[in-house]
């Protein structure tokens, strides 16, 4: 973290002294301290182990905060100035201040294989641990872990109610070679207790990500590796039951964003971008006929800025930096990345 911490200091301190030998102030128009009051998108780059951050209505003045020099992290959730990616086969979570430009890790147990976070509220967040079928309870404000809990098999994803205290953790039931063992199930947290109070059983196979929408929760089943046979189900989270499942997502989809509008994005590295009216149940774009951004046929995650701007991310061959794209209208915008994105959080502070 120390390290981490200096690296971006001296960083900085080599952008001022060129903005000086330039005759230029050592300012930062884009990113003023205090940050103003704005959204900013936070791409995570899984290959290269850092964060690409932005402002969500401009892709200039993006900077890019390194994370651990090891792991493998594919998620990443944003609260506030606070950003947390879990970092995969490293047990250690890196907590990031992104107005502070600082970084920090909290401890995991060993072999957690860290995948899938989410915030209860500004200090709290819960971590998925594959490996251990837990969930760890983070404090990031004290950089404390402060408690296990017992879920399903291989979790993978966190999702959390809006203006609820339940935790919805999407297991895999996944076995020793990463393949489904059985059906995917969600083990439901009451926060209150830290607890399992229920578990639900999908139809799905893999279940990977989710996404709320009016009172439902939409969940992504990425199905078996080579099969095509990923699916959407649909969960209740009042009464804690799968009460929709939709076949024919494709080859592996592995993430959804859904708009004020009903309209699903579900991104594949296989086929791009499939298109679902949640209210119709049907399909606008299917994986045969995938919506292609700027020629990409090709997503490795989706997201939503609060303008309504879809963003794509391109992963490339993981090894040189890549792009995302933001389409608005009929206007598509290339951003720079790091090597491999995977993941795309929104947040906004300094109001």
């Amino acid at each position: 973290g120390e390290l981490l911490v200096k690296a971006e200091s001296i960083r900085r301190l080599l952008i001022c002294a060129a903005l000086i030998l330039a005759a230029a102030a050592c300012e930062d128009p884009i990113w003023p301290d205090p940050f103003p009051p704005r959204e900013i998108a936070i791409i995570l780059n899984s290959t290269e182990r850092s964060i690409t951050v932005f402002p969500s209505d401009s892709a200039a003045g993006s900077r890019t905060i390194g994370l651990e020099p090891t792991g493998s992290p594919v998620t990443i959730a944003a609260r506030g100035q606070t950003a947390i990616v879990p970092m995969g086969f490293l047990a250690t979570v890196v907590v990031v201040d992104l107005g502070e430009n600082s970084v920090s890790t909290v401890p995991l147990p060993t072999n957690s294989g860290a995948t899938g976070v989410a915030f209860l509220n500004d200090s709290i967040a819960y971590v998925a641990n594959p490996n251990l079928n837990t969930v760890s309870r983070i404090n990031v404000f004290s950089g404390t872990h402060e408690n296990e809990i017992d879920v399903g098999v291989f979790p993978q994803a966190v999702a959390v109610a809006i203006n609820d205290s339940l935790v919805f953790v999407l297991n895999g039931e996944l076995d020793a070679n990463f393949q489904p063992a059985r059906e995917g199930s969600i083990s439901v947290i009451d926060s209150n207790l830290d607890s399992v109070v229920a578990t639900i059983s999908l139809t799905g196979m893999n279940p990977s990500a989710a996404e709320f929408w009016n009172d439902r929760l939409y969940v992504v089943n990425s199905g078996t590796f080579g099969q095509g046979d990923g699916s959407l189900s649909v969960v209740n989270p009042n009464t804690l039951q799968e009460i929709g499942h939709h076949s024919g997502f494709g080859e592996f989809p592995g993430d959804i964003v859904i708009s004020v509008a009903a309209i699903a994005h579900v991104s594949s590295f296989d086929y791009g971008i499939a298109v679902w009216d949640i209210v119709g149940d049907t399909f606008i774009n299917s994986p045969t006929d995938p919506l292609v951004v700027a020629g990409q046929t090709i997503s490795s995650g989706v997201g939503l800025d609060g303008a309504g701007r879809l963003y794509t991310l391109i992963p490339g061959d993981c090894i040189a930096p890549s792009v995302a794209y933001r389409v608005a209208a009929d206007t598509t915008e290339a951003i720079d990345t790091g090597a491999c994105p995977i993941d795309i959080a929104f947040t906004r502070f300094g109001d």
